[in-house]
């Protein structure tokens, strides 16, 4: 396993910190199809945020992660959606069983070929793969942005963002997915002082902090987000990236 990408042992902070998607993006997805029951698949699910979202917006949902852990507590979260531990380059379902494939900030850890062809062999033809991610927007205040990823480089280096992937379609091209689109949302999020802290310890680059540095690095990020408090909340200017592509 892939040191970075292990969030087992970050599970309650993962599953007390992370937020939701926004309702627009759930309804571009709905409008990227017209079929009436959509079955759907969502991989790298994690504690169930995003399968339990896709839920309450109609869709029949599973949920696939590789982390038994997470999906331990995306049972407990939701016990009326199907969970399964599974790889994402080897999925356990029959072929063209899903209309949609969905990947919610987790697509970065399965952009290869192996992985986005099983996601094709058990998609529909005609089925929609929907990756989306979250990031950060231009527009967010540069001393906060420049301070914060100077901190992050400071203990985790300067490699820990790996979402770049997500925007790679070298591998969706080779497949032959047809009509990639890109499209963006973009939002706020707002977190206490507290909070924020919470988030920087279930994300992956927390696992790249040496333990005997981790203490220092939150000490400095408090200092450092209550200075950029407004009225006692961090404010993040977000934007959520969308892939989408058709299985021909």
């Amino acid at each position: 396993m892939n040191a970075q990408n292990n969030f087992g042992p970050m599970i309650a902070e993962y599953d007390k910190a992370r937020r939701g998607y926004p309702d627009e993006v759930y309804n571009y997805l709905k409008s990227l199809t017209i079929k009436d029951k959509l079955i759907t698949l969502d991989i790298g699910c994690g504690t169930g945020i995003s399968t339990r979202e896709l839920k309450e917006h109609l869709f029949e949902v599973t949920g696939v992660d590789k982390d038994e852990k997470m999906i331990q507590m995306a049972r407990t979260n939701s016990s009326e959606i199907p969970y399964i531990v599974a790889f994402a380059d080897k999925l356990p379902f029959d072929s063209g069983k899903f209309d949609i494939v969905t990947a919610f900030t987790s697509f970065h850890w399965f952009n290869d070929e192996e992985s986005l062809s099983e996601i094709k062999r058990v998609l529909t033809n005609g089925g929609i793969f929907f990756a989306a991610l979250k990031t950060n927007r231009k527009d967010e205040d540069e001393d906060f942005r420049n301070g914060y990823f100077s901190i992050l480089k400071k203990y985790a280096g300067n490699n820990f963002d790996v979402t770049l992937n997500h925007f790679n379609k070298e591998f969706l091209v080779k497949l032959g997915f047809s009509e990639i689109t890109e499209k963006t949302f973009d939002f706020d999020e707002q977190y206490t002082v507290e909070g924020a802290l919470t988030l920087i310890r279930s994300l992956s680059s927390w696992n790249l902090v040496e333990e005997n540095k981790r203490s220092e690095m939150i000490m400095e990020l408090k200092k450092f987000y209550e200075n950029h408090s407004v009225n006692g909340l961090i404010i993040r200017a977000r934007k959520i990236a969308i892939v989408s592509a058709l299985k021909k």
